[in-house]
């Protein structure tokens, strides 16, 4: 698989002289680095090995491009055949580029969706053979017009026009099988997030932190590449990734309650839960919706009726709580409350739904779950009481909603 990537990438029409190939190694113990010196006339190429102290992606990325001398890097999958203009389209799309940069994904043909998410799905038939004989455009004029060809991420990006700008998630689609960076970017926010040491969320935290700090998310459908059909623990990488999604939101406890969606979406993997950018909409609808409700007098009742001394966490808090609440766990989903009680202080703020926060098993008394979340109760009520049952001892709702036992 490595061979047949550093074939097609030696096959650019972009002058071999114009850019570097950099294979870093997490531990192999087969002809890698034989395979790499392989190319060394072909390519200028360089290695670097890490020894294998388990599945460590992010930490072999960050050590590839510190070898880096370009201003631009570009990610590729071992397996992922690109196209001739593979290189010069990524460089394209960063023309004009300022300020914070900006990150782009590149398409890839045949690359699969999660089985357990999706079944039915079955890999283009001949595609396997086709793939060691044939050149990558070779393969996309082959199978073009095979639905299982196309990107698993098609389908999203078909409903915007394939507009990445359209779209208030762009980083839920910058994965490392195929995406390219600004140097000076990549490494303003650090680079890979190195405790991601096992499958999954490592690119799209990264994806995360490059659109806080202000760049702007491009598709180049010119950049694309092919992925090579191989066998994939579907099973233990969902499961891997659920629990990187975890340590993300613990992490990060202002993290916009788009993880916390993320999350529970694996979680579910039932097929009943809108798409991730679907979703995102409809908690920034809500937010608006609400905006103007005010639940400050509701939750000033409900803590005169809780003993002095307790620990209380309120999800759906508002812009305001009076100045009678003792220090708390505020959150909400608004952004525009969440900068407005922090800026009041005296009060732990999150910004989150209640789905999954960054707060430890048995963290408060009581959750107050108060009417601002009454619109998305259908939707991620029972996440939401999940959630308050993990870190709290009693949970008190103040709408009328189906409550789980425990709730009072």
């Amino acid at each position: 698989m490595l061979r047949a990537t550093l074939e097609a990438l030696a096959a650019q029409t972009l002058p071999v002289g114009e850019y570097e190939v950099i294979v870093s190694d997490d531990g192999s113990s087969d002809d890698t680095r034989a395979v790499v010196e392989s190319f060394s006339g072909r390519l200028r190429i360089k290695y670097h090995f890490q020894d294998d102290l388990g599945f460590r992606a992010a930490t072999a990325r960050n050590a590839g491009a510190r070898l880096a001398s370009a201003p631009v890097l570009i990610f590729l999958d071992t397996g992922t055949l690109a196209g001739s203009d593979f290189v010069a389209a990524h460089l394209c799309a960063h023309d004009g580029a300022a300020g914070a940069g900006r990150a782009v994904i590149g398409y890839v043909h045949g690359y699969p969706p999660n089985k357990l998410a999706d079944p039915d799905f079955q890999v283009v038939q001949g595609m396997s053979d086709a793939v060691t004989r044939l050149s990558p455009e070779q393969v996309v004029a082959l199978y073009r017009d095979e639905p299982s060809f196309r990107d698993s991420r098609h389908a999203e990006l078909e409903k915007l026009s394939f507009d990445l700008s359209a779209r208030t998630v762009p980083e839920e689609l910058f994965w490392t099988s195929n995406c390219s960076v600004g140097t000076a970017a990549f490494w303003a926010v650090g680079g890979f997030d190195e405790d991601f040491r096992s499958w999954g969320m490592e690119d799209m935290d990264l994806g995360y932190r490059l659109a806080r700090n202000g760049a702007s998310f491009h598709l180049s459908l010119d950049a694309w590449a092919v992925e090579t059909p191989h066998e994939r623990d579907d099973a233990a990488n969902l499961e891997s990734a659920l629990k990187n999604v975890a340590m993300f939101l613990d992490k990060h406890q202002f993290t916009r309650p788009l993880l916390e969606i993320v999350w529970l979406m694996l979680l579910a993997l039932d097929g009943r839960m809108s798409t991730l950018e679907e979703t995102n909409r409809m908690i920034l609808d809500c937010a608006l919706r609400c905006r103007d409700l005010e639940v400050g007098p509701l939750i000033e009742e409900e803590f005169a009726r809780i003993p002095p001394g307790k620990r209380v966490a309120v999800f759906g808090a508002g812009p305001t709580v009076p100045a009678s609440v003792p220090p708390s766990v505020l959150a909400d989903f608004d952004l525009q409350a969440v900068e407005l009680l922090r800026a009041a202080g005296g009060h732990d703020v999150r910004y989150n739904v209640g789905i999954r926060t960054a707060l430890p098993d048995g963290a408060v008394d009581v959750v107050v779950i108060t009417p601002r979340l009454s619109g998305l109760w259908e939707q991620f009520g029972k996440a939401i009481l999940a959630e308050a049952d993990r870190i709290g001892a009693q949970t008190r709702c103040l709408f009328d909603a189906e409550v789980s036992s425990g709730v009072i």
